[in-house]
């Protein structure tokens, strides 16, 4: 039978002491202070009363927990010391002494102390008894642990009342018991709400349901609770640490700030150090990561999760004895600590190494077999290299022992949707998708994915591990659970290795985004990560996926912006040494879009100054394990330093014509006439005005200052337009190929300069721009068939054939006559076998066709036919 709280059985407790003495008033006036974060008054009022009378032992322990607040353990064990002296009885100390040996890693004389007060007559015996299980369960002694945990159940049901304390002990107890049982997480949100109602004023209970809450994926409902507790104390070190937590959990560029706000309140708050080591390490910056796990170590030499940290920070750097150390110190004081490998795997999750993650997550459940987070890792990670079945059995034990996990739920929902998909195969490539677009897709991507390969093996001279499994998702929900588990990122592909996810076309608003390059900038990845077995840094990643966009086609690749040339006037981007903190944890809008940029740059100027070869070369350093600086030396012989410096200079040359004309964006008022957004704005004032010759001036003069901006509002489109709107065909066409040369995702250019290369007779232009928008938007029958049209009028046989398909995938209303086509591209094109198929599709739909069935004949007869 499941044990649970009973219903309206603990009533919550007044404070005890809050009747009428002046002495219990003062006690009070402690307790005020504390909870505010007036930790100096606290301190002084509690120590005042630490003494033999009956506020004796409350003060004593309030006296040590304030000091314990900023920090100061050694100097709380020091005043419980000089209490007992004063006549406080020392049972009724033990616990919160227990308590700060625990944070010191003194783990045998805490248990001694936690022991004697649970089992003593002390008035927190019960909390003592809590501190005991936490203390317990840390060394891997479980069980005993939840039994003592199951009795806050027996405490809750037989007592007819209860303080706030006591109440979000109870909390605390049933968010271990819910592992075994997820309903009791339902009794220990009631626990603690009812701890909040007890006292509304102590910032732990709220901290304590907020932080459940985070761990149940509610992180709005955290959020909220967090900030009540900090609004009430700012200086609460674990609120500002699981409002770290938070950030963290929502991917926010605030995690570290808060966790470095925690460590000014408490310098020696352990969690708070490995945090900001997991947050670094996440960032690919092991020096720093370390530099804060070991000061996790100089407060508890033996601490599981600096020694974590350290472990996992050993792993990124291929240093296999101090990883092995690690892993001793934390396996020797639990040698059934599952969270370390979980966190292992967590970590080699976000840098890249799936095979790793996987690994250790199955080492985290071989320890622990109820460790749900750890499942779910080891589920997700399975599917990030491709073992959909394997990955949906775990998943589906991880949901079953934690059905709030809204990762998992929303993943095995995906898979569902997932398992409907068709598959699409070509000779290095196998992809997944939609059923309303597969047909339609195929046309073009498995040759778009099968040139790709061919390019980059040819250039990285390494082929990484095939098939290549591509899954396009027609809903960018989709593709954001099966990237993070939650929907709302803003990427549009990702990469897992050869194991490829993106959006289609079809998930974003038609002209959004061009799903030719992203597949293409997605298999580079694959063969960067394969070329660097998984250690190539996220900066020269992405570099090198952007510029080999720019290698493929005209306009790929991402365009420079006013925005990157603004913050690198003012010193904004980062430097190489952090260059990371821009992809994971940017410091302002549009950071991350710049990051990509600057890591294009920087990969042109070395393939520009050194060639590839020094391109290659870096990416063999990483692979051999080799840190940032030392590969930028062995590779390019420079320093790190002298790079960026390099860098610097080579990005101020290139834009030194447009860097001045950008004007001050800061600056009240209109912008600076003269400057690019001087002409901008009078230029399109100008032209709202009807003066066109004016704007047309204007615009020119901010294309020459500033040629490369591929923005919606770049002079060089407006310019195409207002040439286009007076007649000017030419000087229309030469704008509009200049900026569909810079802008890749442009639908409605692309269409227009179509038209304007049909009026001047240009058939290679023509075709050109309607192929470019067939990686925007390939759904518009219309486009296709103009392709097909011009195409066969040029003898292009083979293109004007799979233009027939695409039109066929798009289920035209004249099926017989679409096939027939299609059949007659094929059969001029000499593909006779295809031709045949096609041709008999027609006739299966319209037995008396003639016209097919003269193809038909032609067919058979080895006539290459006329018509």
């Amino acid at each position: 039978m499941r044990r649970a709280l009973l219903l309206g059985l603990a009533l919550a407790a007044p404070l005890p002491g809050c009747a009428q003495e002046r002495g219990t008033s003062s006690l009070e006036d402690a307790r005020e202070a504390f909870q505010t974060g007036d930790y100096e008054t606290a301190r002084r009022i509690y120590e005042s009363l630490a003494g033999a009378g009956p506020d004796g032992p409350r003060a004593a322990r309030g006296w040590a927990l304030t000091l314990a607040a900023t920090g100061e353990y050694e100097a709380g064990l020091g005043a419980l010391a000089e209490a007992e002296t004063a006549g406080v009885p020392v049972g009724e100390l033990d616990r919160v002494r227990g308590a700060l040996l625990h944070r010191l890693g003194r783990w045998d004389e805490a248990e001694a102390r936690l022991r004697a007060a649970g089992e003593g007559g002390a008035t927190d015996a019960a909390l003592a008894r809590l501190a005991l299980g936490r203390l317990l369960f840390e060394s891997g002694r479980r069980d005993e642990a939840l039994d003592l945990f199951d009795g806050f159940i027996d405490l809750y049901n037989g007592s007819a009342r209860l303080d706030s304390e006591h109440l979000s002990a109870v909390g605390t107890a049933l968010t271990y018991l819910g592992a075994r049982d997820p309903g009791l997480f339902h009794d220990a949100v009631r626990a603690f709400e009812e701890a909040i109602r007890a006292d509304p004023g102590d910032p732990d209970a709220k901290i304590g349901l907020g932080s459940l809450f985070l761990e149940k994926y509610d992180s709005p409902g955290a959020g909220q609770l967090i900030d009540e507790a900090l609004t009430r104390n700012p200086r609460h070190a674990e609120g500002l640490l699981a409002k770290a937590v938070r950030a963290r959990f929502d991917g926010s560029s605030e995690a570290i700030r808060l966790a470095e706000a925690s460590l000014e309140q408490n310098p020696a708050l352990v969690e708070a150090h490995a945090l900001l080591a997991r947050l670094y390490l996440e960032l690919e910056d092991p020096d720093r990561a370390e530099a804060s796990a070991r000061r996790a170590l100089e407060t508890d030499p033996g601490s599981l999760v600096g020694w974590t940290e350290l472990a996992a920070i050993a792993h990124f750097r291929g240093d296999d004895e101090a990883f092995d150390e690690a892993l001793a110190a934390v396996l020797g004081r639990d040698p059934t600590h599952a969270a370390l490998f979980e966190a292992l795997a967590e970590v080699a999750y976000r840098t890249h190494r799936y095979g790793d993650a996987v690994m250790f997550a199955e080492r985290a459940v071989e320890l622990d077999p109820t460790r749900w987070s750890g499942m779910a890792t080891l589920g997700l990670n399975q599917l990030r290299l491709g073992r959909i079945d394997q990955g949906r059995g775990t998943l589906e034990a991880a949901f079953t022992g934690d059905p709030f996990n809204v990762w998992v739920k929303n993943t095995l929902d995906m898979l569902d949707e997932l398992a409907t998909f068709e598959r699409t195969d070509s000779e290095r490539f196998r992809f997944s998708m939609h059923p309303d677009e597969a047909e339609i897709l195929s046309v073009y991507a498995p040759a778009l994915a099968e040139e790709a390969f061919t390019a980059m093996a040819r250039r990285y001279r390494f082929e990484p591990p095939t098939p290549i499994t591509v899954e396009m998702y027609d809903r960018h929900a989709d593709f954001s659970v099966r990237t993070v588990g939650l929907a709302g990122i803003g990427a549009l592909g990702v990469s897992f290795g050869s194991v490829l996810a993106m959006d289609s076309p079809a998930a974003r608003a038609g002209g959004e985004f061009n799903w030719g390059f992203t597949l293409w900038h997605e298999i580079s990845h694959a063969f960067t990560l394969g070329y660097t077995e998984h250690r190539v840094p996220r900066w020269l990643s992405e570099g090198l996926a952007v510029l080999d966009e720019r290698h493929a086609r005209p306009g790929w690749g991402s365009d420079v912006d006013p925005g990157f040339l603004i913050a690198f006037r003012e010193e904004r981007l980062p430097s190489l040494e952090r260059f990371n903190y821009g992809f994971v944890r940017p410091a302002y809008p549009g950071q991350v879009q710049h990051s990509y940029f600057m890591a294009s740059l920087l990969c042109e100027m070395i393939e520009e100054t050194r060639g590839f070869d020094a391109i290659l070369a870096l990416l063999d350093a990483y692979r051999d394990g080799s840190g940032t600086a030392d590969a930028v030396r062995g590779a390019l012989g420079v320093d790190l330093g002298d790079l960026d410096e390099e860098l610097r200079a080579y990005i101020g040359e290139r834009y030194a014509a447009v860097l001045p004309a950008l004007g001050d964006p800061d600056a009240e008022g209109p912008p600076v006439p003269g400057t690019f957004p001087g002409l901008m704005v009078d230029g399109a004032r100008a032209a709202s005005e009807g003066r066109s010759d004016d704007a047309i001036e204007m615009f020119e003069r901010a294309r020459e200052m500033f040629p490369e901006y591929a923005g919606p509002d770049a002079p060089a489109l407006l310019l195409a337009r207002l040439y286009r709107d007076a007649g000017d065909a030419e000087r229309a066409a030469i704008r509009y190929r200049e900026y569909t040369a810079l802008n890749e995702n442009h639908f409605d250019a692309r269409i227009e300069l179509a038209e304007l290369e049909e009026q001047l007779g240009n058939v290679e232009g023509f075709q050109a721009a309607l192929e470019g928008a067939i990686w925007v938007d390939p759904y518009g029958p219309d486009l296709h068939a103009r392709l097909a049209g011009s195409y066969e009028e040029s003898g292009d046989w083979a293109r004007g054939a799979r233009e027939r398909a695409a039109l066929l995938a798009l289920d035209p209303t004249d099926l017989a006559e679409a096939h027939y086509r299609l059949a007659f591209a094929q059969f001029r094109g000499g593909d006779r076998a295809a031709a045949r198929r096609s041709v008999l599709a027609a006739l299966e739909i319209a037995p008396s066709y003639d016209d097919a069935l003269e193809l038909l004949l032609e067919i058979r007869g080895g006539s290459e036919g006329t018509r």
